[in-house]
């Protein structure tokens, strides 16, 4: 994915453009650029790279204007490089454009208007947008008929804005990404995300799939695809889940990680009503199907262990990018998880169920997402906004969340998680230990993680965040699989991390660690209590057998961030990877 600005008004838009980068920039950090309407005409800024790096291209306080786009990138098609970087510009460098998403029939188009003399400076795929614009605005002079005409020409998912040297407006369209209006008393803003424009103003239009808007200074116009002018609502967001900062931490991934006891006292404590009326519509089809991608998937694994356990309801849990029609039928619900509510992936998978007449029911952490609108009925966790890439505060509300509503169903005891809070601040307490030990582990270039029964969805998810942060290959699995087949891969001093809390599956898991100790393997114990087999060992305490999950996974989120820091990576920006993947 990718975040994309604009904003025309009263003020000098390029800090405006630079800071609403800033926000955005967990959204890509492979280059960014901005492009700035001036007296000499577009003045177009690009570095590969992060944001602080266009300040090493050009003095940005030299340059003024009151209209901006700007764009922060996650490479998809093209190299890293300044050639691939936003705003691409037109022919003669009349016109702007920075987009997020996929076209994929640019090759088709590429080829038609090169042969009509249109000459591209790129290799991505964003780049035909500009030149389609530039072709129909050139022929009738009109911008909203010429973003008409390109938009109906464009397949794949997009949201672009567009800003010409010559006129006063800024032009936007979305299909399958998000595009957001921000309405200021100086102006208006154009962003994928909230964040963009918070500081200036709390009221948004979100723009639904294909529809474009033209945005002036103080007015804007909706229209359909097809030019049928849409009245939308207003709505007025929360400026305290938009004000992200680190604060004295030194990345917001440890700030996240240590703000969780707060993020599961704000779903503890969120209003009751809504998960009642959820739970109610969770129960009125026959199946129940859960989807998620990367961390959600994992909570989702979750969730099937507790909706068994306590609401004696069966799920089937299915990753998104794999999400089919013969998975569900008309008798189910199908329940997404997500973080962002913009993952491409989960909004098909939606798409999927809703076209199968499915009940859609989704847990988010942005209000006003596009899986929040798309589904009929929506929970939102509350745990504030999350800019690390890895999700961990998102995670574990994930998981309180689905307790809550499991329990509500069922049989369970939802008073059991008013603890947890508290019991999660007490593994926090141990986070020096944590950063100590990560010193016996840094020559290590695999990772296995081990765990039985409803603890294996943490080994998974231990698992992926040390890959993620540390870029060291982790593996997470059940620990009874281990002799058939992963067992050949431990020598001398793997290290392995075993979750292995005092329930059920206590012995049968300890056993799997001799076994383990026996071929070589240097063990870290993740328990309630203590054992010689360890050698090392980090204390949990003791809680509900399926609450567990929400305390163990806290020091592998901690062991993961150290490690990373340790080998010099940057725990809020790994390579390659982005918050939310808006591209299938």
């Amino acid at each position: 994915m990718c975040g994309i600005i604009g904003f025309i008004g009263d003020e000098n838009v390029t800090p405006i453009i630079v800071k609403g980068l800033r926000r955005m920039e967990y959204r890509g950090y492979d280059s960014a650029g901005l492009s700035i309407r001036t007296n000499e005409g577009l003045r177009v800024i690009k570095s590969v790279g992060k944001i602080n790096d266009l300040a090493n291209v050009e003095d940005l306080n030299a340059i003024s204007g009151y209209t901006g786009i700007g764009h922060t990138r996650w490479a998809t098609h093209g190299k890293v490089n300044l050639e691939n970087a936003h705003p691409l510009s037109s022919c003669a460098g009349e016109m702007s454009v920075v987009h997020n998403g996929i076209i994929s029939n640019f090759q088709t188009l590429k080829k038609e208007l090169e042969k009509e003399g249109h000459t591209f400076r790129s290799s991505t795929d964003s780049e035909v947008i500009i030149h389609l614009f530039e072709k129909y605005f050139k022929i009738g002079n009109d911008i909203k008929d010429a973003v008409l005409k390109t938009v109906n020409r464009l397949e794949g998912s997009f949201a672009f804005a567009i800003m010409l040297r010559d006129g006063e407006d800024i032009v936007g369209a979305r299909c399958g990404t998000p595009l957001i209006l921000g309405l200021g008393n100086n102006g208006n803003f154009l962003t994928s995300d909230i964040l963009g424009f918070i500081e200036y103003t709390d009221k948004a239009i979100f723009l639904e799939n294909k529809e474009i808007v033209v945005l002036g200074k103080h007015h804007f116009e909706i229209s359909d695809f097809e030019g049928n002018l849409v009245a939308k609502e207003v709505t007025q967001v929360a400026w305290e889940f938009g004000t992200p900062t680190k604060e004295k931490y030194s990345h917001f991934t440890l700030k996240e990680i240590l703000e969780q006891p707060l993020a599961l006292e704000r779903v503890i404590s969120q209003d009751q009503k809504p998960i009642d009326l959820f739970c109610k519509k969770l129960k009125t089809r026959a199946k129940v199907v859960i989807t998620g991608s990367g961390t959600s998937y994992h909570a989702g694994l979750y969730a099937k262990y507790v909706m068994r356990e306590t609401a004696k309801i069966s799920c089937d849990v299915v990753v998104s990018s794999e999400f089919k029609s013969q998975d569900v039928d008309h008798d189910t619900s199908v329940l997404v998880l997500s973080q962002s509510g913009e993952t491409a992936d989960a909004l098909r998978a939606t798409q999927i169920a809703k076209d199968a007449g499915c009940q859609v029911l989704s847990i988010v952490n942005v209000v006003g997402s596009s899986l929040a609108r798309e589904s009929d009925i929506s929970l939102p966790l509350n745990c504030g906004p999350e800019v690390g890439v890895a999700a961990t505060k998102s995670f574990t509300s994930q998981l309180a969340l689905i307790y809550i509503i499991a329990s509500r169903i069922g049989i369970g005891d939802d008073s059991l998680i008013t603890s947890i809070p508290q019991k999660v601040e007490s593994i926090l307490g141990e986070a020096e230990r944590i950063k100590k030990l990560v010193n016996g582990y840094t020559e290590a270039r695999d990772f296995y993680y081990i765990a039985r029964s409803i603890h294996i969805p943490i080994a998974l998810e231990g698992a992926l965040k040390m890959k993620e942060l540390s870029y060291v290959h982790a593996e997470g699995m059940a620990a009874g699989e281990l002799k058939h087949g992963p067992l050949a891969l431990i020598t001398q001093g793997t290290p392995v991390v075993v979750i292995n809390p005092t329930d059920d599956s206590y012995q049968e898991t300890l056993d799997n660690v001799v076994e383990l100790k026996a071929r070589g393997a240097k063990v870290i114990g993740i328990s309630t209590v203590s054992h010689e087999v360890y050698d090392d060992f980090i204390p949990i305490p003791k809680v509900h057998p399926l609450l567990s999950p929400i305390i163990e996974v806290v020091p592998l989120q901690l062991l993961a961030y150290y490690a990373a820091v340790k080998m010099g990576q940057d725990p809020d920006y790994p390579r390659n990877l982005a918050k939310s993947v808006t591209v299938n």
